[in-house]
């Protein structure tokens, strides 16, 4: 025999052919639980302006499937390639809008290659460590996010005494757009304070201002 029918062998054998029920009971409720894991914490720790409930059930539950696909593989030589073949060309083209999403999918689909591969103290490990790290990360105080000033006047005494209130409170700030016709001036202030309603009771006493906007953001800002 050589060491090509060898391998061979030993390569088959890795391959049962059946799946007992216990097993495969077993696997899925595992899998279960830890879907339940991730779809709290994705719950408690997430801040996004609108939460999306579908989104976290679909992406909870993608460890069952995944820990069902890697049984199958683990069972039959034919349906491992076969699932390898076809995951090789799905595509998925819907637009993940927040980074942190990312790593809650990558998390469930990675329970559900542990889960299969019967490494439960792994997965187990894995979401106390994971879900002490982002609640961790999410204790820690994160840099103001600026406020967004937008004055309309109509000349330029108003923008000057904005400038000198603004000083005098010590507050931050950097113009970040300036619109001139020929009746109106609009500038756009980038502040940074802590206290929106003193800023708008200072503005008040401008008689200048014709009118002003403060905007916060939920979004992204770069530091």
């Amino acid at each position: 025999m050589s060491f090509s029918d060898i391998f061979k062998k030993n390569f088959l054998e890795n391959f049962t052919g059946t799946i007992s029920i216990q097993l495969v009971i077993v696997t899925l409720l595992m899998a279960l639980l830890f879907s339940f894991v991730v779809f709290n914490i994705y719950k408690l720790t997430s801040k996004n302006t609108i939460y999306s409930r579908n989104f976290n059930i679909t992406m909870s539950l993608i460890s069952i499937v995944t820990a069902g696909v890697v049984l199958s593989m683990q069972a039959n030589i034919v349906v491992s390639l076969g699932m390898v073949g076809a995951l090789s060309i799905v595509r998925f083209r819907t637009a993940v809008k927040e980074p942190r999403d990312l790593l809650f999918l990558f998390w469930s689909i990675s329970n559900g290659i542990i889960i299969g591969a019967g490494v439960y103290s792994l997965v187990f490990i894995m979401a106390i460590v994971l879900s002490i790290g982002l609640l961790l990360f999410d204790l820690i105080p994160a840099k103001k996010i600026p406020f967004l000033l937008v004055a309309n006047f109509n000349n330029n005494t108003a923008g000057d005494k904005i400038e000198n209130m603004l000083n005098e409170n010590n507050i931050k700030y950097r113009i970040k757009s300036r619109n001139v016709t020929k009746d109106n001036i609009d500038i756009i202030y980038e502040l940074y304070c802590s206290d929106a309603n003193d800023l708008q009771n200072s503005l008040s006493k401008i008689k200048e201002i014709t009118s002003f906007n403060i905007l916060t953001q939920d979004g992204e800002c770069q530091f």
